[in-house]
């Protein structure tokens, strides 16, 4: 028995790598990776500071909405049959009004990418390279992202999955070590300012857990069928990795000091001692963030191809070279990181939030419309039919 599980296994694995697709725990971990840095780092400072101690509320009100809705991502996957949501655009609305929408979600994934590599170089710069030039970090990180972008998806997937076993031991490390200074009488008194600062602060997880809609997007490179299980498995794991380091910035720092800070999540390494002599222990946080932002930037900028369907590799490679000095030219403009903190939480998050669950209501629409073009065809078919029968 044991010898024809272990052969069906090594088969569903030869299908899986002649047809470049990869499993529903291998994307998984994908987007633990690449959603999970922005859930994890970007919006922990501005949630924390419009809801400080009662931000945990505002996250698990905001997985409660994403759950919902799943159901539509859903019932989009459903109805496209597993396949490229973009072509099946193309083939059942138009395909002016398929090549628009592909490329504009391009544009916004290119977009992300550069986001995520400007807050990686400017953290790199106040933390711990704070002399060495920006362009030269931004142009080798680039490099690094345009090469793994350029593979596949399965290439990308294996990478993240080395990567990923190191980032999750140093978050359960830091998280365990520092149990010492943690006070959980600091989420107490609950919803002492009402339950306003709380709704003003959900745009911020919603803005993270949103970016699920990759799972869908990603439908078409996935071996086997994906269960709306898929969808809020990973809607509580992106959550958990909003929670974990929140939760923790309260209780080691208070909602006040946690509000002020800028990296919530970096700043607890600080605290992270074994035993009188053993300190200084941030370094490992380096390793993080780099994963994170190289995983993130890569398959982001993968994405921006894929979402294409491009099918030439030369034309591939030369829109990606495109992409990569877009990242490159965007990211060297030298600002503060006040500007950036503010850009972030001013546009970007809220910007993220609405174009996402646009995207997805637009594509809803699309799919109501053509199961109802269907009907009316079906329908249009079987009233000629017994007309030709008596005419016979």
């Amino acid at each position: 028995m044991e010898k024809t599980k272990d052969i069906d296994l090594l088969k569903e694995y030869m299908k899986m790598k002649k047809s470049g697709k990869i499993s529903t725990v291998q994307l998984s971990l994908i987007m633990m990776t690449a959603v999970g840095l922005k859930n994890h780092v970007t919006i922990l400072p501005h949630l924390l500071q419009a809801t400080k101690r009662d931000a945990w509320i505002s996250v698990l009100l905001a997985l409660g909405l994403i759950l919902i809705w799943c159901f539509l991502l859903f019932y989009i996957h459903k109805a496209t049959a597993q396949t490229n949501i973009f072509v099946w655009v193309e083939k059942n609305i138009g395909k002016v009004t398929g090549r628009i929408l592909s490329f504009t979600m391009s544009l916004f994934f290119a977009f992300l990418a550069a986001v995520s590599l400007k807050e990686m170089v400017v953290w790199t710069n106040i933390s711990y390279l704070p002399i060495t030039p920006s362009i030269y970090e931004i142009i080798l990180f680039t490099g690094l992202c345009f090469f793994l972008a350029s593979t596949n998806i399965q290439t990308i997937a294996i990478t993240n999955t080395f990567v990923l076993m190191a980032v999750l031991v140093f978050g359960f490390f830091v998280a365990i070590t520092n149990i010492q200074f943690k006070d959980y009488s600091l989420l107490k008194p609950i919803l002492e300012n009402g339950w306003s600062p709380v709704f003003a602060g959900i745009i911020y997880p919603l803005s993270g857990l949103i970016e699920l809609i990759v799972i869908l997007l990603m439908q078409q490179k996935v071996h086997g069928k994906l269960k709306f299980k898929v969808f809020a498995i990973n809607s509580i794991i992106l959550t958990w990795l909003i929670l974990g380091p929140l939760i923790g910035s309260i209780v080691e720092f208070g909602p006040v000091e946690a509000a002020r800070q800028k990296f919530p999540a970096f700043e607890q390494w600080g605290l992270v001692t074994l035993g009188r002599f053993i300190e200084h222990l941030d370094f490992l946080s380096i390793y993080q963030w780099l994963t994170g932002a190289f995983i993130r930037v890569s398959f982001f900028l993968f994405l921006s191809l894929e979402v294409l369907s491009i099918k030439k590799k030369r034309n591939k490679i030369i829109l990606l070279l495109t992409y990569s000095i877009f990242l490159i030219i965007s990211t060297s403009f030298s600002f503060s990181d006040v500007v950036l903190y503010s850009f972030i939480k001013t546009f970007v998050l809220p910007i993220t939030l609405f174009f996402f669950l646009a995207v997805s209501i637009l594509l809803s629409l699309f799919v109501l419309f053509s199961n109802r073009r269907k009907r009316r065809s079906t329908s249009d078919v079987q009233k000629k039919e017994p007309t030709t029968i008596q005419s016979e």
